[in-house]
């Protein structure tokens, strides 16, 4: 059967079961990319994928009634408009974003946070909408398309069959596919490019010659011109925006420079794997480590060629600085060593794919055996053979006695069966429930499994000195999965240092802003973390002299262990973090995400 048309040309029903399946799969990309976007511009993945759904579902409902209200004549002009303007909307969707998102960031700088958020969250529901209406306007086209065959309505099943197929195929593609591979710049440019390519064939081939106006024919050509340069552009572009998110302060003193081209700032090393974009950025006009940080960290009085200004980033989320990062793992590797009495023989590291940790532990010689588990290969790959990342890590990975395995951290602790004398967990901060498994009962449960009698974890627990309730869930959980003594801890650096507060003073400092300054500085390196074991070691502090520590020394070690009491914290049901019910700290949706 053959369907004929008011141009007295005959279509084949496939042609619109094809253009249907590619066209819902374009649209499904769409709301995908925004979903992608939001979540990556203001965290929490399953919030706003929810949101973009159910938007995109009621826009997609306002969209089939406005059809509703026009008669069935010249459904292929109809179409060739609707795609016309899909192609434009999603081609404009992510950059739209990241300037909404970078005006958000300014407009905060300013005070005006509130207005900020208005910016980027109204941007991102009108576009959801946008498409939306678009995408439910175009349906009942296509459905009008195959049915107007000798008044016969029996192909619209076989239309939404193709439609919901479309579907599904977009949305396999979106996460297997074109995520690992391409920016959501260059996602978003191809599948306009697919929009604009269905308008032009119905404006070449079966729009009535009376319809075929020049202003059709130079819209669609300009589009296509302009999508066929931003896909020849497609690396400047994202370039262009990465640099746009992390350095948006550049543009704070004139709002006119949002469109600049952002030379200024050095282009930010961007790997992507299948589980994350891994971005190492470096802010070549940064400020070099403060004077007084000499007189805390030796690191770089010792090593004046350490690298400077540069930070990592993990899907957008700030995970390191090199100007200070031993401040982090310092006390992190060895406070729970130290309060053990003894240096564990056998340990596993799960995640710290970035190898500082290791750095850390592979100074003990009383150390046999490390099992590193990191799920990304492209992480490793970097922190071992990018010259930055091997000279902070001092080329701990490739150390002899580490073994790893390139695997899903709970999967590798569930099915393990080796004992271990001390457990590190380093995790990224669980904004979204994808990561909160890691953080969850079942997993301290297994991870319990795999200690040695006295044997310990240590994590760390973000926001832990400023946030009660994650403080209440992180304590839970573990209480919860059987360990004994939950011992929670804060690194501590001394208020005033007298060879800092000398140097200040020596500098033209007034004393109440030497203190002052002292103490802020003193107040950032406050970072928390958490030891759990079921047996306190009766065994004194235990410190290896052949261990070089460049911050870590007896005050602070007794500034942070002063209020260090093992401790079995009552288990509050409603704070349990569980793979069945996921807890996270609560906080404001409406967050508008800073990478710094």
């Amino acid at each position: 059967m053959h369907i004929k048309i008011m141009s007295n040309l005959t279509v084949s029903p496939r042609i619109i079961y094809a253009a249907t399946l590619i066209l819902a799969a374009c649209s499904l990309l769409y709301e995908l990319l925004i979903a992608q976007a939001l979540a990556t511009f203001a965290a929490n993945t399953v919030t706003w994928y929810s949101v973009t759904v159910g938007l995109y579902l009621a826009g997609m409902g306002l969209g089939a009634l406005l059809h509703d209200q026009h008669p069935t004549t010249n459904l292929w002009t109809r179409l060739f408009k609707v795609e016309i303007a899909l192609s434009a909307a999603g081609a404009i969707a992510v950059p739209i974003l990241h300037f909404s998102h970078t005006g958000a960031l300014l407009f905060e700088i300013y005070g005006l946070t509130f207005l900020g958020k208005v910016l980027f969250f109204g941007t991102g529901f009108i576009l959801i909408a946008t498409i939306g209406i678009l995408t439910g306007f175009e349906l009942p086209v296509l459905i009008d398309l195959a049915n107007t065959a000798n008044g016969k309505k029996r192909l619209t099943n076989r239309v939404l069959a193709s439609d919901y197929t479309g579907s599904l195929l977009g949305g396999l593609a979106f996460p297997l596919i074109l995520v690992p591979k391409l920016s959501l710049v260059a996602i978003g440019l191809i599948a306009a490019t697919l929009n604009v390519i269905l308008a032009i064939l119905a404006l070449y081939f079966f729009l009535p010659k009376l319809h075929r106006s020049g202003f059709r024919f130079f819209v669609s050509g300009s589009l296509a011109l302009i999508l066929g340069l931003g896909l020849n552009f497609t690396l400047p572009l994202d370039r262009y925006f990465t640099k746009l998110y992390y350095f948006y302060w550049d543009q704070a003193e004139d709002f006119k420079q949002l469109f600049a081209s952002m030379d200024n700032a050095e282009d930010v090393i961007r790997v992507r794997s299948p589980y994350q974009r891994i971005d190492l950025v470096h802010d070549r006009e940064g400020s070099e480590p403060s004077p007084i940080d000499d007189f805390y960290s030796s690191k770089f009085v010792e090593n004046p060629l350490q690298p400077k200004n540069y930070s990592l980033f993990l899907n957008g989320d700030f995970q390191l600085a090199s100007n200070y990062e031993e401040y982090y793992h310092e006390f992190f590797a060895h406070i729970p060593i130290m309060t053990n009495g003894a240096v564990p023989r056998h340990i596993l590291v799960m995640g710290g794919g970035d190898g500082l940790l290791l750095r850390e532990l592979v100074k003990y010689p009383g150390i046999k055996t490390i099992v590193h588990v990191d799920l990304d290969r492209k992480l490793i790959e970097l922190a071992t053979t990018h010259p930055i990342l091997s000279a902070m890590n001092e080329d701990s990975l490739n150390d002899p006695r580490i073994t790893r395995h390139f695997d899903d951290a709970f999967r590798f602790i569930r099915n393990s069966s080796d004992q271990f004398d001390a457990i590190y967990l380093d995790f990224p901060d669980p904004r979204d429930y994808n990561l909160s498994k890691l953080y969850s009962r079942e997993f301290y449960h297994f991870v319990r499994q795999r200690l040695t009698s006295n044997g310990f974890i240590a994590l760390d627990s973000p926001g832990l000195r400023h946030n009660r309730e994650r403080r209440e869930i992180y304590t839970s959980t573990l209480a919860a999965a059987g360990y004994k003594f939950v011992t929670p801890y804060i690194s501590k650096i001394e208020t005033i240092n007298e060879e800092a507060y000398a140097f200040l003073l020596a500098s033209g400092f007034e004393v109440e802003k030497a203190r002052k300054l002292l103490a802020s500085h003193a107040a950032s390196i406050r970072l928390g973390f958490i030891t759990a074991r079921d047996n306190w070691p009766d065994r004194p502090i235990y410190k290896d002299p052949r261990v070089k520590l460049h911050v870590i020394n007896d005050t602070r070690l007794y500034l942070t262990l002063r209020n260090l009491i093992p401790s079995l914290p009552p288990t509050a049901a409603d704070k349990v973090n569980s793979i069945f019910k996921p807890t996270l700290p609560s906080g404001n949706v409406l967050n508008v995400r800073d990478p710094w």
